[in-house]
């Protein structure tokens, strides 16, 4: 014989999954956050590459942290220096950093596409779940 599950067991199992459901969709959210900065920073720096001449300039300034700027001479503008994981860094021509940065920029926002999409899946499943349990809820009461 199956048992059927008690109405405590019933509202302690959707307790349960929403507080599952809603650890996930926070976790998500942070990581869809984390990965919007890191593609303004990608965008960032393909602008400052697209903004950089083929002829340096007099002089630039360079951000030292804490509002202050250090007057330097322009950087060399036919090779950049780019970091491609585990800290290792290689110099690229001006093109060839652009194209990696557009590389990871592109992979950046199919991945924050797929984490709004499971978001979305998850904020219709948890909607559905209280529901339920708002309902189940109502009717114990009613009875």
């Amino acid at each position: 014989m199956s048992k059927q599950p008690t109405v405590e067991e019933t509202v302690n199992a959707l307790m349960v999954e929403i507080r599952v459901l809603e650890n996930t969709y926070n976790e998500l959210s942070a990581r869809q956050n984390l990965l919007e900065r890191a593609l303004v920073e990608n965008r960032a720096a393909l602008d400052a590459l697209s903004g950089l001449g083929d002829k340096p300039t007099g002089e630039t300034l360079v951000q030292i942290g804490g509002g202050a700027m250090l007057r330097s001479k322009p950087p060399s503008t036919d090779k950049v220096l780019i970091n491609i994981g585990a800290s290792v860094v290689i110099e690229k021509k001006k093109s060839e950093a652009v194209a990696i940065l557009e590389d990871r920029s592109r992979e950046v926002e199919k991945t924050v596409m797929s984490i709004a999409n499971q978001r979305s899946e998850l904020a219709q499943r948890l909607d559905a779940d209280r529901q339920a349990l708002n309902s189940f809820v109502a009717r114990q009461s009613e009875e």
